[in-house]
């Protein structure tokens, strides 16, 4: 094989492959992940910034697999894991509407409630 015939299909392979990886590149840059999402509990530091949707996270377990802050800590994550599907930057968590009750002994749920913000 000749070298014209080898520098065409390096090209060839080059434009085609290329601009896949580059395209895919750009778009794993555009959404967040999950662990950048900033958690606020202050509606003052959102105030210049877009409001997104409501966001809702249950988790009802048994304390036997952990602590209420455990559960806490765990239903947050998931939280910030929806929010950061939906593009937002940042996590506003009414603590007004989010509650934790008890259920029988050992059991406990955990509703944490969100707002995502753009900006």
């Amino acid at each position: 094989m000749g070298i014209t015939k080898k520098m065409t299909v390096l090209i060839v392979f080059l434009l085609t492959f290329g601009a896949g990886m580059a395209q895919t590149a750009t778009d794993q840059k555009s959404k967040a992940s999950w662990e950048e999402v900033q958690v606020v509990y202050d509606l003052s530091e959102v105030a210049d910034m877009t409001m997104g949707k409501q966001m809702t996270e249950t988790i009802k377990t048994s304390l036997n697999f952990g602590t209420k802050a455990r559960v806490k800590k765990d239903c947050l994550k998931q939280l910030k894991k929806q929010a950061a599907e939906q593009g937002y930057s940042v996590l506003y968590i009414n603590e007004e509407a989010s509650k934790d009750k008890r259920f029988n002994k050992r059991g406990i749920e955990v509703t944490l409630v969100g707002v995502g913000y753009k900006g």
